[in-house]
């Protein structure tokens, strides 16, 4: 049991000393990858937005985002770009698109082609921005966006507004624009982090409870939510090593989140309630298994079964409802489905709002009602450590109480009593037997404060001679038993020595007359319970009493 005890501890330890590893290694990332910013920063007037575009099908003016459908021909956007579009500095486009390739030509000089590979992932790479360098002299150039869509008529492509500047200060406009939500996003998946942490430590703890479990898929709901929520930032397209990673995990997460909030629910419900959600995981996991296979290998694309997760979502949502109905009584448990109703609600709403309005990037909605049930969740989270930490404390308080000896601060008799039952395992466990001397006299002749006196000075000196190398009791009035583990002879002889020489020393410094008798018994294989070493124990020191009392006692100097 002590051996679990330590590898569990150093377990834990283990675990946090990787999580500072990470952590450093992050930031180091961080400042490596941190260059380009240390360039200087324009003023916000060195960029433009370019909005206004001209389709050269039938030459009609579009503000972006403009939305289309896809009718068997490239669409072909171009720009005249004039004086309040140009600046000293400015040889950047930032083009930003979502399930097409494009072409930019200055002139019709061709400049940059992005073509998603043959022998890809999937169709796609879902949303791409690139920063096209565009050269300087711009003044009266024309722009031309040759835009090929790739998942035929089946989705509304939408095309976003596009910023000619320079590199950091398109850089740092997306970064100032989206600062608040990644900032969001970043504190979301930390907290999931630490609830994950706190979790496992938990469960490697003595303390493991079902809130463990509840607390890991709050966390993996976190986490997996801020992935989701990172994967919407034009941050995060930028940063990504290659533009499927952050394709793969918008959907990836999308469907997890159902996953990891049906199994937080499966641990608050019990019964038939909980086959179902249990059902729904199952349904869930398969979901994100077929997808996968299909957009890897039959190069079905994440987008074109995107209906299928929206489905089961809003099938959850009716589940979810059914659920507050059937526990309605439950405080509890409705709090929490209460929480989860918010991004749930807020998810079908931005789905509604995706099939009638065809903006891939309405997430609004389920965002807000994310932040709520984090928020809701933390503020439950905290009030559940509070109350659990108080119950402990309480439990301590009380356990203290009743196994500690109010006069002397000693563990009491009871202490004793569970005690013995673990010592007979030990190897050569002691047990030394004490008892106060001339006790009744002292209460007697100057009253019962001066034996509690004498009951506090002996408490006094058995912890300056045993120290942490035993265990103290005072099991009766004036009845002290002293445990001590894995001792020889020799052993007990400088411990008995200890208790003698700091009995005289404590006379001598409070002028009194502290003396008592006390029996000592070691463990032999011929003990089959520890009461037989106690009492051993106890007839030594009756033996030293009777001795004392005739004037010749033991002289263990």
């Amino acid at each position: 049991m002590k051996t679990m005890n330590k590898l569990r501890k150093f377990n834990s330890k283990y675990m946090f000393l990787i999580l500072v590893f990470i952590i450093c290694f992050i930031g180091l990332f961080v400042y490596l990858k941190g260059d380009m910013y240390k360039c200087e920063i324009l003023s916000e007037d060195e960029f433009a937005t370019l909005k206004t575009w001209t389709v050269e099908k039938d030459n009609s003016k579009v503000i972006l985002p403009y939305g289309f459908k896809y009718t068997g021909e490239p669409i072909v956007l171009t720009k005249k770009i004039d004086k309040a579009n140009v600046f000293d500095d400015s040889q950047y486009l930032m083009v930003m698109s979502r399930y097409f390739d494009y072409t930019v030509y200055v002139d019709d000089t061709k400049l940059f082609d992005l073509t998603t590979p043959q022998n890809g992932f999937s169709k796609t790479m879902g949303t791409q921005i690139r920063i096209v360098r565009i050269g300087k002299d711009l003044n009266e150039k024309t722009i031309k966006l040759e835009i090929r869509p790739l998942l035929g008529d089946h989705i509304q492509y939408s095309v976003a507004p596009m910023m000619i500047g320079t590199r950091s200060d398109i850089v740092w406009h997306i970064l100032k624009s989206e600062q608040s939500e990644v900032i969001t996003a970043v504190l979301i998946i930390i907290f999931g982090f630490v609830l994950l942490l706190l979790a496992i430590i938990i469960r490697c703890s003595e303390y493991e409870d079902d809130e463990s479990s509840k607390m890991f898929y709050l966390g993996m709901i976190s986490v997996i939510c801020g992935i989701y929520l990172a994967c919407q930032f034009k941050v995060s397209h930028i940063i990504a090593p290659n533009g499927y990673l952050p394709y793969y995990f918008e959907f990836t997460s999308l469907m997890l989140i159902s996953v990891a909030v049906s199994l937080f629910i499966q641990t608050n419900v019990d019964g038939v309630i909980k086959k179902l959600y249990t059902s729904m995981s199952c349904i869930f996991v398969l979901n994100v298994l077929v997808q996968t296979f299909l957009n890897f290998v039959l190069k079905i694309d994440y987008k074109m079964m995107l209906f299928v997760t929206h489905i089961l979502i809003g099938l959850f949502g009716i589940l979810i409802l059914s659920t507050m109905i059937i526990f309605h009584k439950k405080k509890s448990i409705q709090y929490m489905l209460i929480s989860i109703m918010f991004p749930i609600v807020g998810s079908i709403i931005d789905i509604v709002r995706l099939y009638r309005i065809s903006d891939d990037k309405t997430i609004y909605f389920f965002s807000m009602g994310l932040y709520i049930f984090v928020l809701m969740q933390v503020t439950r989270t905290i009030r559940q450590y509070l109350a659990k930490s108080r119950s402990h404390l309480k439990a301590e308080v009380y356990e203290h109480l009743a196994f500690t000896d109010g006069l002397t601060e000693l563990n009491n008799r009871l202490s004793f009593e569970n005690d013995i039952n673990e010592c007979i395992g030990n190897n050569r466990p002691a047990c030394i037997s004490i008892d106060l001397n001339n006790l009744k006299r002292a209460n007697d002749t100057m009253g019962h404060s001066a034996g509690d006196v004498l009951i506090r000075g002996i408490a006094t000196v058995l912890r300056e001679a045993v120290g942490k190398d035993g265990k103290i009791y005072r099991i009766g009035g004036d009845e002290f038993v002293v445990l001590i583990h894995d001792i020889t002879d020799d052993g007990i002889e400088k411990v008995l020595k200890r208790i003698e020489k700091c009995r005289v020393k404590y006379n001598e410094e409070n002028n009194v007359n502290l003396d008592f008798a006390k029996g000592v018994s070691l463990y032999t294989e011929g003990d089959t319970t520890f009461e037989n070493l106690v009492a051993r124990a106890d007839a030594e020191m009756y033996r030293d009493k009777r001795l004392t009392k005739k004037g010749r006692r033991d002289d263990y100097e």
